[in-house]
Parts: structure tokens; C-alpha cells; sequence
């Protein structure tokens, strides 16, 4: 037997070359035989060979790794020693052998079923990721004393053994545990906190809700909400710890907004429990100032429905009352399609599993596809969850996806907490790729005239109207004269196209099919911000019309198609005056930013950058390196007007190593101040160590003469304009206020104010 032992230990550590403790020193033998008492604790993946059949021998052999790791780190925190060793005698079973005397006042039965609730928890969301489902670990536990005869002595440890896998197969009463009571203690003391993490609209990066996450007391084993669950279950006592986080989440919320949900996760057994009644939930948002409407119960799938008719027929008399619905871990539960579809939950949540490699897994990024039409088509909206990255933000955001969760956005805190910067700055791809500017277009500009109708007219009568005019696609319903809703001609004629549906809807009001939230703009906003609202609609009413008002009377309407087109032609038409060095616009644009501003009768600074010295540099260090000057001090302008100006301000590039920008009055120092400090300390960069060095450089002047000219240098003049001068007049300033400027020797601004 001694034998035997050796040999499965030999192959064991031959397999796995990891830092486990694993017939390490003296050997098991020796071990055995000088041990006082040794301590067995036995865990058991439970139906193992089924499992290692299902899933195949990889699957299996990442599992075991798994565990034993899991017992190593977690063995030595409770025994809080390492000195243990760990072995196998068969696939998906460990023995952990502990030679100490005492544990530490816990039992072991109490040791073993508390590595064992750990080691499932630790295991748990990789694996539902992978399988969909649990895996149950099976503990048992047994004691062995050395005798002095080697014949008695294998023939105990194998007893042991033995008793500790019989241990295994017995139902545990965990109820007298100390683990037990503890989590009793923190039942009947209400010890329960919730954090708090933001769900986000991924169209325009506001909060759409918080998802409370509960947590137990601090340095306790149930600090982790799944150990916390997993023994509510066991004991009996889910309904009441679920009751415990809904009052505390409820409780702790704080300010919201009317349209903020709060987000509760509800076992499926809770939602049929005749406990569960929705009366003590309302009295509580009436406390705390919330409606029904606030909450979602969030359902996960890893919990099957035994009686799914009596739950989904519970479930309808809740949301009757207002309350909404998420099915959380779709897709890797036991819930399918069709009973998600019959369900039609306000929400479907995606597991963290398919964002995993979401940037280059084409397989993940077609699911996601699929279940964004799905939640669409069944009038809810999907959550990807498990967002870590600004890459996986950006793809699920370019696919469409309505809302988004995870660390990238903000971590759970016990306070609601805001988005991260990152997350805020977030953009499509699209939008970072496009450096389109209208030069504020008025979408006045595109307006079409438009039929309009009462809230009150006849379903039919509407109809015909579409009939009369092949060219018309939307009708505006008004109230009071104020647009209330719009039809578009597909979507009447969708309602319409069912068996009963005319006959339905033929004594009907328009208002009982329009479309109640339409995009409605006053006359003056740009058509680069129509653009972007009018696309991050859903995907249902992307190409909806548009509705344009003045002082909220109606105007008219305007196409997406054509807010498109027109956005496509300034494009095309930038293109032809941008820079090709810098990618900055171009005289022409110089010149209609300042036009817009004289019509807009704003009060404005222009800043005109000169470079000094850098003909010389040019003629020295040759073309191309003067082309990298002319990018650095572009970049650095730019910058320094993103960072300090304000948004609108504008750069442009007049030519060879000559820009402008203009910005707000109160902002052009600071912006010049920048420049001149960044681009004297990066302009260095650009010389050889020698001239770098010295601070100046030899060349010849424009006279012919070899001289010492010192670095590249930028001088910045500004220049305040009043609403009534005219370009000419601006010209002739500014040329007198460049002269100034570059008559100071470095990196220099200077400043004339005109009539002030």
C-alpha cells in the first residue's frame, strides 16, 4: 500500500507542477508514521464521470486545477498554516492531510463544509459561464492516529479514508454549524448591506439605473453574497434574506430621479413564495419615495421554475402593478428563448461570459446581435454585464446595444457611484473616426413642409391621407397646436396589416397608434446634433422623421436621409479646404468661422501663431524635418484649445507654418500660455544633441550670411473683435499685432484690445 501511495503521488506531481504542498519532505510514509494525528478532509466532485463524459477530458482537467487550487489558497487561510499536503487517489476527488494537532476551535465537519462552500463560490461564475450550470462539491471528513505497528498502521489510514469518503455521502445537518449560526446572527440583526452599481444608457453615457448588490458584515465568510445565498437556500431561510436586501436596497437608495430603476435580484422560488406579497414592498417606496415603476425584479436563470405556469401567472400580477421584469444570465441557465419570450421581460441581462474576447469573438458578437433583435422584438431592452474594457464598451455601443454594466463603468460602492471619466468620454467609433462640423447649419435649413391632424382623427381618415400622396411619409398630430405624436406611413400601415386590424382600429383615435415620443427640435439646433439624437434613437425609430418647431409650434419635418446627405456634403466640402499637412481646416473655413461669428454678433478672440527661425531650421535640417515641427506645434494648438477654451472653439491652419484660433475672450491667455510653454520645452526634440545643447543652431540668413539663430520659437498674437468689424479691418490688425509679437526674441503672446 505504501507503494501504491508513492506511485499515485509520483504521477500526481509529475502532471501538475504548481506550488501545491504535494508529498513534499520526508514523504507521505514518513508522514504517517510520525504523525501524531493527521486530519483528513475529503472533497468530491459530484457526478464527475457524467460530467468529464459531457463536457470532454479538457473541460475536466481545467476543473480539477481549479479545485485544487482552490483548496490550497483557501486551506491556508482557515488553517491558517500550509503546512498540509494534498493528494488523489481518483479523477475529481482530493484528500487534504493536516498533521496539526488542534484547528483552530472549529470541528471538522464545521472545516470541511466551509472549504467546501468556498471552493464551490470560487468556481461558480466560470463555470456557469462555461457549462450553465453549478458544480457541487461533496465534503466529508474523518480523523487518523499512528500506530506503532506498520501493518495496523496502513490498514487505520485506509479506514480513515474510507470513513471520510462515507462522510461525503451523507446529507450534511448543517443547521448546528457554526457557520449556521452565524449566518442566523445576521438574519435576525438585519447585518446586511447593499452596494450599489450603475446600469448605462450606452447611447448617450446617462445613468439608466443601479443594480443593489448585497454584501454581508465585513471580514466574514459571508462577506460574499454567493456564500450568503447558497446557505439561505440550504437553511430554508432565501425569503427572508431576500426580504433583508430589498429593504436595505430600498432604504439606502437615496436621490433618484422619476426615471431611475433600481435593480433587485429575486430568486424564482421568492416570486412564488406566499410570503412575497408586493403590499410590504409598496409601503416601502411609499417610505422612501419611490414608485413601482422604480424597481425591476431581476430573475436569474440558474434557478430552474418548477411550476412555470404559476410563477409567470404571478409574475403578470406584479407587473400589473407597475412593477417591471429582468431575466438576469440569459443564455446560460435553464431558461431558453421561448420562455423568455413568454415571459416578454422589460429586460434581458447577457452574462459577462459572451463580452469575454468581444472585440475579436465573432461568434459572441453574433449572439449579442441576435438577442438585441430579440429584446427589441419583444418591446424590452438588452444589458450586457461584465463591461471591464474601453474596447468591449465601444464594440457592444457600435453593435447597439441599449445598456451596459460592468468596472469600466463604475465599481459597486456602497454609495450610488457616478461613471468614471473614461466612461463618460466614451464614443463610437464612428463618432472618433468623423471630424465632421457643420459650422452650425440650422436644420431651419432642411425643412419640409408637413400634414398635420388632430389627436382625435379617425385611424381611417389618416389613411387616406397617406393614400392621397404617394411622396408623403409622416403626419404630425397636434394638441392645443403643439405636435404630440407622429405616424409614419410603414408603421400605420404595420398596425393595420393584421387579420381584425382594420376592423380594429376603425372607430379609433390617431393618438391610440401615433407614436406618442417622437424627436422633436427647435428650428436653431445644428443639424450635426439632430443627426446624432436622431441616431441614438432605437433602432426601431432610427430613421423615423424628425420633428422641427419654433417657440414649440410646429414648423415641420425633416428625413434622417437628409440630415445624413447633408452631413456627407459638408464632409466632402471640408475635405477640399483641410490642410493636407495638418488635417486643419483651411483659409476658406477661417474665413466663414469668423463670418459666423460677425452674424451671430459675438464678441470673440482671434489668436494668430507665427513660428520664427524656421526657415532656417528648414533650410538646415531639411523639408521633411520642418514638416515635423509644423505637426508639433499643430498638435500642441489643438491640444491646448481642447483643454482650455471652450467647446466650439475652432483651429485652423492658414498655411506653411502660420495657424489661427478662435475662442472665447476670457480664454486666450490661458490657451497661449500653454502653447508657448509646451512647445519650447518639445521643440528641442527636433535639433541634434549639439544644437539642442547650445540652445542655438548656424545657418544662413536671408541676407546669405552664416550666423547663430537661436531654437524654433512661436509667437501668438491676440486679437479682440467686436461684432461690427469686418475682415478687412481684422486683417490690418492683425498683421500690425503679428509684427509686434514677433519683434520679442522666443516663445512669446502679446495682446492689443480694440474698443474695449
Amino acid at each position: 500500500m505504501l507503494q501504491l501511495l508513492k506511485k499515485k503521488a509520483s504521477s500526481f506531481a509529475e502532471s501538475h507542477q504548481d506550488k501545491l504542498n504535494i508529498f513534499e519532505g520526508p514523504g507521505i510514509g514518513s508522514l504517517i508514521q510520525n504523525v501524531g494525528l493527521l486530519n483528513i478532509l475529503y472533497f468530491a466532485i459530484q457526478d464527475f464521470p457524467t460530467l468529464s463524459a459531457m463536457y470532454g477530458p479538457e473541460w475536466a482537467e481545467q476543473l480539477e486545477a481549479e479545485i485544487r487550487s482552490a483548496i490550497q489558497e483557501e486551506g491556508r487561510k482557515l488553517l491558517k498554516h500550509d503546512d498540509f499536503h494534498i493528494f488523489s487517489f481518483n479523477a475529481g476527488e482530493f484528500f487534504l492531510l493536516d498533521p496539526t494537532e488542534t484547528i483552530s476551535n472549529f470541528s471538522l465537519q464545521e472545516l470541511a463544509y466551509q472549504l467546501k462552500v468556498k471552493i464551490e463560490n470560487r468556481i461558480k461564475s466560470d463555470q456557469i459561464s462555461r457549462t450553465g450550470n453549478t458544480i457541487t462539491i461533496n465534503s466529508g471528513h474523518s480523523s487518523f492516529k499512528a500506530e506503532h505497528s506498520n501493518d495496523k498502521l496502513w490498514s487505520n489510514f485506509l479506514s480513515a479514508i474510507g470513513t471520510a469518503r462515507l462522510e461525503a455521502q451523507k446529507d450534511v445537518d448543517i443547521s448546528n454549524l457554526e457557520l449556521s449560526n452565524e449566518f442566523t446572527d445576521i438574519i435576525s440583526g438585519s447585518n446586511v448591506r447593499c452596494h450599489y452599481q450603475p446600469i448605462v444608457n450606452l447611447n448617450d453615457k446617462s445613468i439608466h439605473g443601479w443594480e443593489a448588490l448585497a454584501r454581508g458584515p465585513q471580514k466574514s465568510p459571508f462577506r460574499s453574497p454567493l456564500t450568503l445565498f447558497d446557505m439561505a437556500e440550504k437553511l430554508g431561510k432565501l425569503f427572508q434574506l431576500e426580504k433583508l436586501c430589498r429593504e436595505a436596497a430600498i432604504r439606502a437608495f437615496g436621490n433618484h430621479s422619476p426615471q431611475h430603476k433600481l435593480f433587485l435580484n429575486i430568486h424564482p422560488r421568492t416570486i412564488v413564495d406566499p410570503n412575497f406579497t408586493t403590499g410590504e414592498t409598496k409601503l416601502l417606496l411609499d417610505k422612501w419615495g419611490l414608485k413601482p415603476g422604480n424597481i425591476v425584479f431581476e430573475i436569474t436563470e440558474r434557478h430552474s421554475v418548477k411550476d412555470f405556469k404559476t410563477f409567470r401567472k404571478t409574475l403578470d400580477h406584479y407587473r400589473n402593478q407597475g412593477y417591471l421584469v429582468a431575466i438576469d444570465d440569459a443564455g446560460t441557465g435553464y431558461s431558453g428563448l421561448t420562455s423568455i419570450a413568454e415571459i416578454k421581460p422589460d429586460y434581458i441581462k447577457l452574462d459577462k461570459s459572451f463580452v469575454d474576447n468581444i472585440e475579436t469573438n465573432q461568434v459572441n458578437r453574433a449572439l449579442i446581435d441576435t438577442f438585441t433583435d430579440f429584446a427589441e422584438k419583444i418591446g424590452g431592452k438588452l444589458i450586457v454585464e461584465g463591461i471591464e474594457t474601453q474596447e468591449q464598451a465601444i464594440t457592444v455601443t457600435d453593435m447597439g446595444v441599449h445598456l451596459g454594466q460592468g468596472f469600466f463603468f463604475a465599481k459597486p460602492q456602497q454609495e450610488k457611484p457616478q461613471l468614471s471619466e473614461k466612461a463618460l468620454t466614451l464614443r463610437r467609433t464612428s463618432d472618433r473616426l468623423s471630424n465632421v462640423t457643420t459650422y452650425g447649419i440650422p436644420v431651419k435649413n432642411l425643412v419640409n413642409k408637413v400634414a398635420f391632424v388632430e389627436s382625435d382623427t379617425p385611424v381611417p381618415m389618416v389613411q387616406q391621407l397617406f393614400k392621397e400622396s404617394n411622396a408623403r411619409n409622416s403626419i404630425v398630430v397636434i394638441k392645443n397646436n403643439y405636435p404630440c405624436g407622429l405616424v409614419m406611413e410603414y408603421n400605420l400601415n404595420k398596425h393595420l396589416s393584421g387579420k381584425y386590424g382594420v376592423a380594429l382600429y376603425s372607430n379609433k383615435p390617431i393618438s391610440s397608434v401615433m407614436d406618442d415620443g417622437p424627436l422633436i427640435v427647435d428650428l436653431e439646433t445644428t443639424v450635426e446634433k439632430v443627426s446624432q439624437q436622431a441616431m441614438a434613437r432605437s433602432r426601431k425609430k432610427a430613421y423615423d422623421d424628425v420633428i422641427v418647431t419654433r417657440k414649440s409650434q410646429l414648423m415641420g419635418t425633416v428625413s434622417v436621409q437628409r440630415l445624413l446627405d447633408t452631413l456627407a456634403h459638408v464632409q466632402v466640402e471640408m475635405a477640399k479646404g483641410t490642410n493636407p499637412l495638418s488635417g486643419l481646416p483651411g483659409n476658406l473655413d477661417i474665413e466663414k468661422e469668423i463670418g459666423r461669428r460677425m452674424k451671430a454678433s459675438e464678441t470673440y478672440s482671434i489668436i494668430y501663431a507665427d513660428l520664427d527661425n524656421f526657415k532656417v531650421y528648414n533650410d538646415t535640417y531639411g523639408f521633411k524635418n520642418g514638416d515635423k515641427i509644423i505637426l508639433l506645434i499643430s498638435k500642441i494648438i489643438s491640444w491646448a484649445t481642447k483643454k482650455h477654451g471652450t467647446n466650439g472653439d475652432f483651429v485652423g491652419h492658414i498655411g506653411g507654418d502660420d495657424f489661427v484660433m478662435v475662442t472665447n475672450t476670457t480664454k486666450a491667455e490661458r490657451i497661449c500660455k500653454s502653447v508657448t510653454r509646451i512647445f519650447k520645452r518639445l521643440v528641442k526634440q527636433n535639433y541634434n544633441e549639439h544644437d539642442a545643447g547650445n540652445g542655438w543652431m548656424e545657418g544662413k540668413g536671408r541676407d546669405g550670411h552664416v550666423s547663430r539663430f537661436p531654437l524654433v520659437s512661436v509667437s501668438l498674437a491676440i486679437l479682440d473683435c467686436e461684432p461690427d468689424q469686418n475682415l478687412m479691418e481684422i486683417g490690418e490688425q492683425a498683421a500690425s499685432l503679428k509684427k509686434w509679437a514677433k519683434s520679442i526674441e522666443g516663445n512669446c503672446w502679446v495682446r492689443e484690445r480694440r474698443r474695449r
